[in-house]
């Protein structure tokens, strides 16, 4: 049987509640140096361990925080997912907080998942879902703290990166290097992230008097960044077929801009010379590639320490941003 602070006192001939108050730490409580001393000594030699449940009941904190996506994957071999991943873990490890990594619930109705997640193991939730992800709605009238993170949810507080700057510096790079027929490519999922990237991309090119500028919807499939995709064969096929073959592409994320590349070079196309590519996030391990990624790069680590200052603060019960956008940088590489 666990050692209790009930144990200890009996042992020491002091009450139960003076031994839980020096062994929870409670602040303001006088106790005599060599009674603390005598309590602390004898929980070591007897291996008393606090009791993390009946801790957090009391305080009404478990110091853990959750991960939930609603897109039904979580692979740490998805570099995307691994970026997003790695930073909260290291943020919330150096903030001493534990996060959990809750399950897709794949196949599972809102109702279920819901339950999950406001059950009382967690202080605060990270949400990566869409807007229209039925799960918004009600956890939106919950109690329980949510931040959206990476893609913003209107009815949440959210932190992404600039997605509408990285566009803008996209453009005007490619511009600059000389290129005029720029093309977009992105997924056909509903995101708000991917909705200001098109919207910027088409803005930033009617400035330059393009007013028909080429944006391509694909469907993209999650997962392993190693594993080919045959809708980029489509994709670049299609390009190429454009009464006005575009020299640049700028593409949604750094895995489709990879595929992208691959697709090229199963066609003896090399970047730039053939076509210049540009990925967006900066997820990919540039010693892995042939070539480095021209990118734009998001600062993870910073996303995710302004993602747990914002659910942090609303923990404990603060007012917060409805939007935190964090700046992010152009990462010139080999591709563009």
């Amino acid at each position: 049987m666990p050692v209790t602070s009930k144990d200890i006192a009996e042992k020491l001939g002091l009450s139960q509640p003076t031994v839980s108050r020096i062994l929870s730490g409670t602040q303001g409580y006088r106790a005599s140096t060599e009674t603390r001393q005598r309590v602390l000594e004898a929980a070591r030699e007897m291996g008393y361990r606090p009791n993390a449940i009946a801790r957090s009941l009391r305080g009404r904190r478990t110091d853990i925080v959750g991960f939930h996506t609603g897109y039904n994957y979580m692979s740490v071999r998805d570099a995307y997912m691994a970026a997003v991943l790695g930073g909260l873990q290291r943020v919330c490890d150096a903030k001493r907080v534990d996060i959990l990594l809750l399950g897709v619930f794949h196949g599972r109705n809102t109702d279920d998942i819901y339950g999950e997640l406001v059950n009382g193991r967690i202080d605060g939730l990270f949400l990566h879902t869409s807007a229209e992800d039925p799960l918004v709605a009600e956890l939106a009238q919950s109690a329980l703290p949510v931040v959206s993170i990476s893609d913003a949810i209107p009815s949440l507080p959210s932190v992404v990166a600039d997605d509408t700057d990285g566009i803008r510096q996209t453009v005007d790079y490619l511009w600059s290097r000389g290129h005029r027929r720029i093309a977009y490519i992105a997924p056909e999922r509903h995101m708000i992230s991917v909705d200001r990237r098109v919207e910027t991309f088409r803005e930033e090119m009617a400035k330059r008097r393009v007013s028909d500028a080429t944006v391509i919807h694909r469907e993209f499939t999650y997962g392993d960044a190693s594993e080919d995709d045959g809708n980029l064969d489509e994709t670049l096929n299609t390009l190429l077929a454009l009464p006005e073959r575009p020299t640049a592409a700028c593409c949604w994320n750094d895995p489709c801009a990879m595929h992208l590349l691959r697709s090229c070079a199963k066609l003896g196309m090399r970047a730039p010379r053939d076509l210049a590519v540009v990925g967006f996030d900066g997820s990919l391990d540039q010693n892995l590639m042939m070539q480095t990624l021209t990118t734009i790069a998001v600062p993870w680590d910073t996303l995710a320490t302004r993602a747990l200052e914002v659910l942090r603060a609303q923990i404990q019960g603060g007012e917060v941003p409805r939007e935190t956008i964090v700046p992010v940088t152009l990462l010139r590489g080999e591709t563009a």
